[in-house]
């Protein structure tokens, strides 16, 4: 029998809830805190000509799915008329390693981003939020977008990116919101209520934006890793949470998203309540990650359930 594979075009067809995948990732990770989830942390590889070429793996024993994703992310995809990441992920029986499914990587990059900005907004975003600042307007600021309006009562979105953000546009239009563009970053986000910082490394220079630009009572998901962002201006956030701290712990000093002491928790933590979530309207919160290997396992294993597809008995 051949292996399945699901195509990013399958795995859309799902139609995963963003509540559903939010909660489902939740779940992992609580799995996760009892021992029966087990990741490795990201590995990265930087070729000279500019590619990032990266995997991710991480092991559930409930659900009996490991789960390896592979990426690329070339700028030079653009003028072989192709999108600049490209991923897959293989799944296979954590007990026996029997082969259970590919599946196409794009959708689940997107989906499980999106599902890791909700799971830290449901702790650090204000539930009245009606306005989003996008930095950026590409797959991730997509996915978000309708993560969001599914979420919260969203009623127009501001948007600053480096062409026409044409899709984006259209989208906030279906989803029955007001949708500007500006000329700045800081124009994008100085009056909303939630910002998606997805912007990609040569939009801006490094250490030009400024955490200080956020309006009282904002959350800040930073989607791309915080690299335009001056790392200092953290500390004027009331509450900065990453995703994993055993993660970061495992990367060099020069290769970490900020110095570990300028976190307050991380995802497990707000869910054990030992990392604060939002105490008042006026508090202004981020979020910051790369993306842990639980998060692709978490959705992997959510789309595998949801196509019928599950491992043979051990």
């Amino acid at each position: 029998m051949p292996l399945p594979h699901l195509t990013d075009a399958d795995l859309e067809a799902l139609a995963l809830a963003p509540a559903t995948i939010r909660d489902a990732l939740a779940e992992t990770l609580r799995a996760q805190a009892r021992a029966h989830v087990h990741s490795a942390p990201k590995s990265m590889l930087a070729p000279k000509d500019g590619r990032l070429l990266l995997t991710t793996l991480a092991a559930d024993d409930e659900t009996g799915i490991l789960a390896v994703k592979s990426l690329v992310q070339n700028p030079a995809n653009a003028a072989r008329g192709l999108p600049s990441v490209g991923a897959l992920v293989t799944a296979i029986n954590a007990q026996t390693g029997a082969p259970i499914a590919t599946l196409d990587g794009n959708w689940i990059t997107a989906a499980r981003t999106a599902a890791l900005s909700m799971l830290a907004a449901q702790f650090l975003a204000r539930d009245d939020a009606q306005t989003v600042g996008f930095l950026g307007s590409g797959v991730q600021a997509s996915s978000h977008l309708t993560a969001l309006a599914a979420l919260y009562p969203l009623r127009s979105i501001v948007i600053h990116a480096r062409s026409a953000p044409t899709r984006l546009l259209a989208q906030a239009k279906a989803l029955g919101l007001s949708a500007s563009t500006v000329d700045s970053p800081r124009a994008a986000i100085s009056h909303a209520d939630i910002v998606i910082s997805a912007m990609s490394r040569d939009h801006a220079a490094p250490d030009t934006l400024d955490a200080d630009w956020l309006a009282p009572g904002a959350f800040a998901s930073f989607v791309d890793l915080g690299h335009n962002w001056a790392r200092p201006s953290f500390a004027t956030l009331d509450i900065l949470a990453l995703d994993d701290l055993t993660q970061e712990r495992a990367m060099t000093p020069e290769t970490r998203l900020a110095p570990l002491d300028a976190f307050h928790g991380d995802l497990p933590a707000l869910l054990s309540g030992t990392c604060p979530a939002r105490q008042s309207a006026a508090q202004r919160t981020g979020f910051l990650f790369r993306g842990p290997a639980t998060a692709d396992l978490s959705l992997t294993a959510l789309a595998l359930k949801a196509a019928g597809l599950t491992p043979s008995p051990s």
